[in-house]
């Protein structure tokens, strides 16, 4: 049987022929339903052949890509799953081109040109030459090796207005190949045509970054016009499906080594306008085995159940910024830093970087509640597992100067290379604890901008031998009342 899909702005459909004997059958319909089917008959097996040879022609011609499995030799499968395995064996790469190269398989010499370009000492003259190839190549096979992706790396880029009077909005898909293969896919918004194709694409299996700067469910809410049915069920206690449940349990999430979810990075200032909402986003990141680094600029997920998670053994950075939540949304107003302590999974985890929302929920007495209180901080500072972390972020946090006593108490400066405690309560108190302290002239950084740390204490940081900065001080006011909570993502 072969497969076809197409894709564009208005529709997502599929279309299979199986030609068997005198008969073919041919089964259409929208991606993610089961479609209708219909079989023909004819005299002899070369009509049906050459009906059938026709029927695609003219699929084609109208757009429509073929997704056919290619079947995979056990050489080359055995190459391609050592090399999923262990992506940076630039031997194993360059054996894998010779096989192909020995098949008359383009993809071969492809592999050989981009494994060449990565010598940057090659002559200039050399390197034009290659890249010259490299880029006709591409030009010529590229549509084909994406396979069903082709139909979202080619789509229209522009935000027209759609006949019935919604906005369209582009998935924005941009792929870079690396020896021969797909590494990393960026993704504007992910709709659920595109994550079903990433979930089954043979041209995803070697992709080891994927960054979603939002999802369809996000723009549209609950009205999202001409996606297809969900193929996988939306994951228990959510009563919405979002696009990247459709990712759970494939290959692609199980190869990966970084994945970024959403774009906004809060400024100078600490404010950002983040609108991008993933519940239920540990049951996605529970499908990556690999992962290396979570970049994680999103909100409306769970720490508690993110913070558990047993498969982040090879997890090494860990960004967490714009989440927070209110108890009535069922959400914890309070990141679960004490999970995080337990789990050992987080062993190997060498950056741990927060910068929260801006607070959402109070206190007893009305005051705005911190997402990284002081008992929280006390537990991750405890953790027996975090033998290997190096940079420290806690923003927002109104620990304060018995934070600082934590930490001093702790003896993880001993290790800590970059400490950033941007937008915080910490006073002169807290500043001359860690002049006082010989393990803080070890780091390369301390941060205590937008804390309420005086010129006088900051000189005396310095002169104590402690690279610190203390930019724009909270004034008396601000600190008093609590502005260092606020000044993160305000959507």
């Amino acid at each position: 049987m072969r497969t076809f899909q197409f894709s564009d702005a208005k529709s997502h459909k599929f279309w299979n022929i199986d030609a068997q004997g005198t008969s073919f059958t041919v089964s259409f319909g929208r991606i993610g339903t089961t479609g209708q089917t219909q079989t023909k008959s004819f005299p002899t097996p070369e009509a049906a052949q050459a009906a059938a040879d026709k029927l695609i022609a003219e699929k084609t011609k109208k757009g429509y890509v073929e997704t056919t499995p290619k079947a995979v030799a056990p050489e080359a499968e055995a190459f391609e799953k050592a090399l999923i395995e262990n992506p940076d064996d630039l031997a194993g790469w360059c054996a894998y081109a010779d096989y192909l190269v020995e098949r008359d398989d383009p993809r071969g010499e492809f592999m050989q040109v981009q494994i060449a370009l990565e010598d940057e000492k090659r002559p200039k003259k050399e390197r034009d030459a290659l890249k010259k190839k490299e880029k006709a190549i591409l030009e010529k096979y590229e549509r084909e090796w994406l396979g069903g992706l082709a139909a979202f790396v080619f789509e229209e880029k522009s935000d027209d207005d759609r006949e019935d009077g919604l906005e369209h909005y582009p998935t924005r898909v941009t792929c870079a190949w690396q020896r021969g293969v797909i590494s990393s896919v960026t993704v504007g918004r992910l709709s659920m045509a595109l994550a079903q194709v990433l979930a089954v694409a043979p041209a995803a299996q070697f992709v080891r970054e994927l960054h979603v700067h939002d999802t369809m469910l996000g723009y549209y809410g609950e009205d999202v016009p001409d996606q297809p049915r969900p193929r996988r069920k939306t994951p228990k206690g959510l009563d919405r499906h979002n696009e990247l449940f459709e990712l759970i349990g494939s290959p692609l999430l199980a190869n990966l080594r970084h994945f970024q979810m959403g774009h906004e990075i809060p400024n100078v200032d600490g404010w950002c306008d983040c609108g991008v909402y993933v519940r239920g986003l540990e049951h996605v990141v529970a499908s990556m085995s690999r992962v290396e680094v979570l970049d994680l600029y999103c909100k409306s997920y769970r720490t508690g159940p993110m913070f558990a998670l047993p498969n982040l053994t090879h997890l090494r950075e860990l960004r967490l910024y714009h989440l927070g939540g209110r108890e009535w949304q069922g959400i914890s107003p309070v990141y679960r830093l004490d999970l995080l302590a337990k789990n050992s999974a987080f062993a190997n985890l060498t950056h741990l970087l927060f910068h929260p929302h801006q607070s959402e929920d109070s206190n007893e007495d009305h005051t705005d509640m911190s997402y990284l209180p002081l008992e929280q901080v006390r537990a991750l500072l405890r953790s027996p597992h975090l033998k290997k972390l190096r940079h420290l972020q806690l923003r927002l946090s109104d620990m304060g100067d018995d934070g600082i006593r934590a930490i001093v108490d702790s003896g993880i400066l001993k290790q800590l290379v970059w400490l950033d405690l941007q937008h915080g309560c910490v006073t002169d108190d807290g500043a001359n604890l860690l002049a006082a302290c010989p393990d803080a002239k070890r780091l390369e950084r301390i941060d205590l901008s937008r804390n309420a740390v005086s010129a006088k204490s900051l000189a005396a940081l310095r002169k104590a031998g402690v690279n610190a900065v203390a930019n724009n001080p909270l004034t008396a006011n601000e600190l008093a009342e609590r502005q260092y909570l606020r000044e993160g993502d305000f959507e």
